[in-house]
């Protein structure tokens, strides 16, 4: 979707994002879409969830609280980019109710993308849409389990029951087309579509709009959909409306992606950030091979990433696949070609120590004591990160921007770094936060390098009951001068009662004594598993108390597991 934020300032001057002028709208939405449009393009089909009507019209859904809307200039930027298909089964498709879904249609085809998954008529949303690609004619079903049925006005083309055909709207009278509206998800209409497409088609690929936002995991009702979809012959089914990184998985021989994050999408939500691309190689026998490749959406733009938050995607994701995914070294893949992983064993003789992840998973905890934990920060780091051409922009994180800010040369070894700095005469706090709060369940450790040769520098952990309203609990720490070095300090934290939600941040208190600049790199926020966690393969650190020995799964491309630690 390109719509609400996108059309409004930021009003945070820490926290700069895109914005989409009307004077120059079609620049902004290339704009939009430049940093993924070679990988968009690459492929032979590329396929999206449209979350959104395409008009220019001010009608909307009388009683919907969210309601979306973007300009229609927005299917041509997404074929010039190289997007085939996009389906509209989604909650968002009848936001403009029937006229808005009308010009949605209109504007997609008029841009040569295609469509299914919403019509005039329960045919005509569940007609499956097929299309060419080298060989292959490939079959498009869409369809989405949120219809809107606790709305007097739903949006489902085949809802249970009949909806009003007139309604008034901002005191005026409003037709609506009974039947219109989106594929509403039924385990028959589901088995129908697919059968229809794989008489047409050499493929089906099959896109299901379910589940609860913001959890990975599929709901009952989702995995029995997907499960039918299988059965019924679908090769790639692609769920989504979590909005957060789910796994993958072969379902009865097709391959299942249970929810791949956002893509254009402007949630200011911390989990919404991470996500990733998906890419399938198809033949006629179905998915022979998929990719995940990550991106992090940066001011609600989706861009490629290396390092940390590479890895930390990866991870995510791979914590929540099947076994038969493995790490690659840009992603994870799953099918021909993939190697299977290894196993390794290492001893630990220190004690009271913390290492951090770069190669392999902990497979087992033979001997010792080892708690698991996992980095909540994709960046941290303060390298260049985003595949663009911003270098050095310190992603997620909020922070004055007046001035090169982040650097090489403010960080570790003259790595990638940030930089507070205060001047005589200032009176407020050089600042440097996460963007938004971070979701928390267990216990916590702050650490991070820093380097400072003035007083004055703190760091602060607060907790929230959610992702709005003031702070329950607040834990503040000095940090001393360093003489000029780098040091290392690690803050250990529990959750208190009601605490959801944290948010890290580091100060330089004003003073009067002229100019002072304190350095931060590697910044981490650590979340323990339970004691009695021994393995998983998201897990990016772990504390021993006592020497250990420790099982690692090793992926073929690697000469071995290496975990670093973390001093």
């Amino acid at each position: 979707m390109f719509a609400r934020r996108f059309y409004t300032q930021s009003t945070d001057p820490l926290n700069p994002r895109v914005r989409i002028d009307p004077t120059n709208r079609r620049a902004d939405h290339d704009d939009i879409l430049a940093p993924v449009k070679p990988a968009l393009a690459a492929a032979d089909l590329t396929s999206v969830n449209l979350e959104t009507p395409l008009t220019t019209r001010s009608l909307r859904h009388p009683t919907k609280r969210f309601a979306f809307a973007s300009h229609p200039v927005a299917a041509k930027a997404l074929s010039a980019a190289g997007v085939d298909y996009a389906a509209l089964g989604n909650n968002h498709a009848f936001d403009a109710l029937g006229p808005g879904l009308e010009d949605t249609i209109d504007a997609l085809e008029t841009a040569g993308i295609g469509h299914s998954g919403a019509g005039s008529s329960p045919e005509a949303a569940w007609e499956p849409h097929i299309q060419q690609a080298g060989d292959l004619d490939v079959a498009f079903v869409s369809c989405t389990t949120i219809d809107g049925r606790q709305y007097e006005i739903d949006w489902a083309a085949n809802g249970p029951t009949e909806r009003p055909t007139t309604v008034t709207i901002d005191g005026q009278q409003r037709t609506i087309a009974a039947r219109s509206g989106v594929a509403r998800a039924t385990a028959e209409r589901l088995r129908d579509a697919i059968q229809r497409g794989k008489a047409a088609a050499d493929v089906v690929v099959v896109q299901i709009h379910g589940g609860e936002p913001y959890q990975p995991s599929p709901t009952e009702e989702t995995r029995r959909l997907t499960e039918t979809a299988a059965v019924a012959g679908a090769d790639l089914i692609v769920n989504h409306h979590p909005h957060v990184v789910g796994g993958i998985e072969r379902i009865e021989g097709a391959l299942v992606a249970w929810s791949l994050g956002n893509f254009i999408f402007d949630q200011k939500i911390w989990s919404t950030f991470p996500s990733y691309m998906l890419t399938v190689t198809l033949t006629a026998d179905g998915v022979t091979r998929a990719n995940i490749d990550p991106i992090l959406l940066d001011g609600f733009v989706p861009k490629g990433v290396i390092g940390k938050p590479n890895r930390k995607i990866t991870w995510q994701t791979l914590g929540a696949s099947s076994e038969m995914t493995t790490v690659t070294r840009s992603g994870l893949a799953l099918g021909a070609g993939t190697e299977s992983t290894r196993t390794e064993t290492k001893q630990f003789t220190e004690q009271n120590t913390m290492y951090g992840r770069e190669v392999g998973w902990v497979s087992d905890v033979l001997a010792g004591s080892v708690r698991l934990g996992r980095d909540l920060l994709p960046t941290g780091e303060f390298e260049s990160i985003n595949v663009d051409s911003q270098g050095y922009d310190g992603t997620l994180w909020r922070y004055g921007r007046t001035y090169p800010t982040v650097s090489v040369g403010y960080g570790l070894s003259g790595s990638g770094g940030v930089e507070l700095r205060r001047v005589d005469g200032n009176r407020s706090r050089a600042v440097l936060s996460n963007s938004r709060r971070i979701p928390v369940e267990g216990p916590v450790t702050v650490t991070s390098g820093y380097r400072t040769d003035n007083e004055g520098l703190t760091g602060e952990l607060t907790w929230f009951e959610g992702t709005s309203g003031p702070a329950i609990d607040r834990q503040v720490w000095d940090l001393r001068p360093t003489d000029g070095d780098w040091q290392r300090f690690s803050q250990d934290f529990s959750l208190p009662d009601d605490a959801t939600h944290a948010n890290v941040l580091f100060a330089l208190e004003p003073g009067s004594l002229g100019r002072r600049t304190s350095e931060l790199d590697d910044i981490r926020l650590i979340e323990w598993a339970d004691q009695r966690t021994s393995k998983g393969r998201e897990f990016d650190h772990f504390r021993m108390s006592q020497p250990a020995t420790i099982e690692f799964e090793v992926p073929k491309y690697a000469e071995e597991a290496v975990w670093r630690r973390v001093d």
